[in-house]
C-alpha cells in the first residue's frame, strides 16, 4: 500500500513547444520552454507545503514543528527534520543575534541542500529501477481495468510511485534555490559580523561545496579546522567533497561512516549514505540504517515506497507468484 506521505500529485507548469520549423543554420534545442520561473517556484512550494500538512510525524518530531528556542533548533538539526527547518529558520531570523544568523544560514542552506538531494535522489530512482519500469509499462500496456494478479498490481504500484516520485523531484528542484540564495545572503553578513567565528568559515565553506567552487571552499574548510577540533559539521564536509569534488564515493562513503562512528547521533551523514549507494540494494540498506535512526526522515518517506516496491516485484518474480493475492 502506497504509504500516506506520498498520496499527492505535485503539478508543476511547465510547457514544452515542438519545433515545427526547419531546422537553423546554428544547431539548437527543438523545443522552447515557456512560464515564468517565479511561478513555477510558488506552484512548487504550494504542491510542497499541501504534501508536508499531510504529513503525520511522530511525537519527538511533531513537537519540533514550530521551534521556539535556539534549543529546538538544535534538536532540528541534529534530527535533520527537514520539515522543521522552513520555521525554525524563521524563528532564528527574529533573534537578532550573531547565533541566531548563524542558526539560520545553517538552517536555510540545509534545506537549501537537504531539497537538492532529495530531487537528485528521487530522479536517480528511475534510473534504480529501470529494467523493472520498463517491463511494468510494457506488461501492463494491454491490460484493461485494474490488474488482477499480486505482478501486476505491484508493478502499477511502481509505475505510480516513480511518477509521483519525478513529480516530488522536479518541485524540489524549483524550491530548493531560493532557500541557497537567503543562507548566503545571511553568511555574507556573518562574514562582516563574526568574521573569526569558526562556524562562520565552515558556512562559507558549505556555501562554497554546494556551488562546486573547490579553490573557495578549501580555504574557508582549512581555516574553521584551524579555529576548531573536528566537529560533525566538518567531517561531513570533507566526506562530502571526496564524493562531489574527486569523483571518490567509496573514500566518501568510508570517510562518512568514520565520521558516524564519532558522532553516532549525526542523521545527516547517515542520509548521505543513501545517497552514496550505488545499487537500489545499497541504498535499501543504508536507508534501513537511517530509518532505525529516525523513521520520519524525508529520504525514508520519499524513497521507501519505490525500493519497497521493487524489492516486492523482485520476490514475486523469484517465487513465479501470479496468484491473485487471496491466502
Amino acid at each position: 500500500m502506497l504509504p500516506r506521505n506520498l498520496v499527492l500529485p505535485v503539478l508543476v507548469a511547465t510547457t514544452l513547444l515542438a519545433c515545427g520549423s526547419p531546422s537553423p543554420p546554428v544547431a539548437a534545442p527543438c523545443f522552447a520552454v515557456q512560464g515564468s520561473p517565479d511561478l513555477r517556484a510558488k506552484d512548487a512550494q504550494k504542491a510542497l507545503d499541501e504534501l508536508e500538512a499531510r504529513i503525520r510525524l511522530s511525537a519527538e518530531d511533531e513537537a519540533l514543528r514550530d521551534p521556539t528556542s535556539i534549543e529546538d533548533i538544535r534538536a532540528v538539526l541534529r534530527r535533520d527534520a527537514i520539515y522543521s527547518f522552513g520555521k525554525a529558520a524563521a524563528f532564528a531570523r527574529t533573534l537578532g543575534t550573531v547565533e541566531g544568523r548563524i542558526s539560520e544560514a545553517t538552517l536555510e542552506l540545509l534545506l537549501g541542500e537537504s531539497q537538492l538531494v532529495a530531487s537528485q535522489v528521487l530522479t536517480m530512482q528511475a534510473a534504480w529501477v529501470s529494467g523493472d519500469l520498463r517491463i511494468a509499462r510494457a506488461g501492463l500496456a494491454s491490460e484493461r481495468g485494474e490488474p488482477s494478479t499480486d505482478r501486476g498490481r505491484m508493478l502499477a504500484q511502481l509505475i505510480r510511485v516513480v511518477e509521483e516520485g519525478n513529480k516530488i523531484a522536479d518541485a524540489l528542484g524549483a524550491v530548493a534555490p531560493a532557500h541557497v540564495a537567503r543562507g548566503a545572503e545571511v553568511v555574507r553578513t556573518l562574514r562582516t559580523e563574526a568574521p573569526s567565528d569558526a562556524r562562520t568559515s565552515a558556512l562559507v565553506a558549505e556555501y562554497h561545496r554546494l556551488r562546486g567552487e573547490w579553490t573557495e571552499f578549501e580555504t574557508a574548510i582549512t581555516a574553521a579546522e584551524a579555529g576548531q577540533q573536528t566537529t560533525p559539521a566538518l567531517c561531513y564536509l570533507r566526506a562530502m567533497e571526496q564524493l562531489e569534488r574527486f569523483r571518490r564515493p567509496d573514500r566518501g562513503a568510508a570517510m562518512m561512516r568514520d565520521c558516524l562512528a564519532k558522532h553516532p547521533k549525526f542523521v545527516r551523514a547517515q542520509a548521505a549514505l543513501v545517497l552514496m549507494g550505488t545499487t537500489p540494494r545499497a541504498a535499501m540498506r543504508e536507508l534501513g540504517k537511517l530509518k532505525q535512526m529516525n523513521q520520519d526522515h524525508y529520504l525514508v518517506m520519499l524513497l521507501e515506497p519505490t525500493l519497497a516496491a521493487d524489492q516486492e516485484l523482485a520476490r514475486l518474480e523469484q517465487h513465479g507468484d501470479e496468484g491473485d493475492g487471496a491466502r
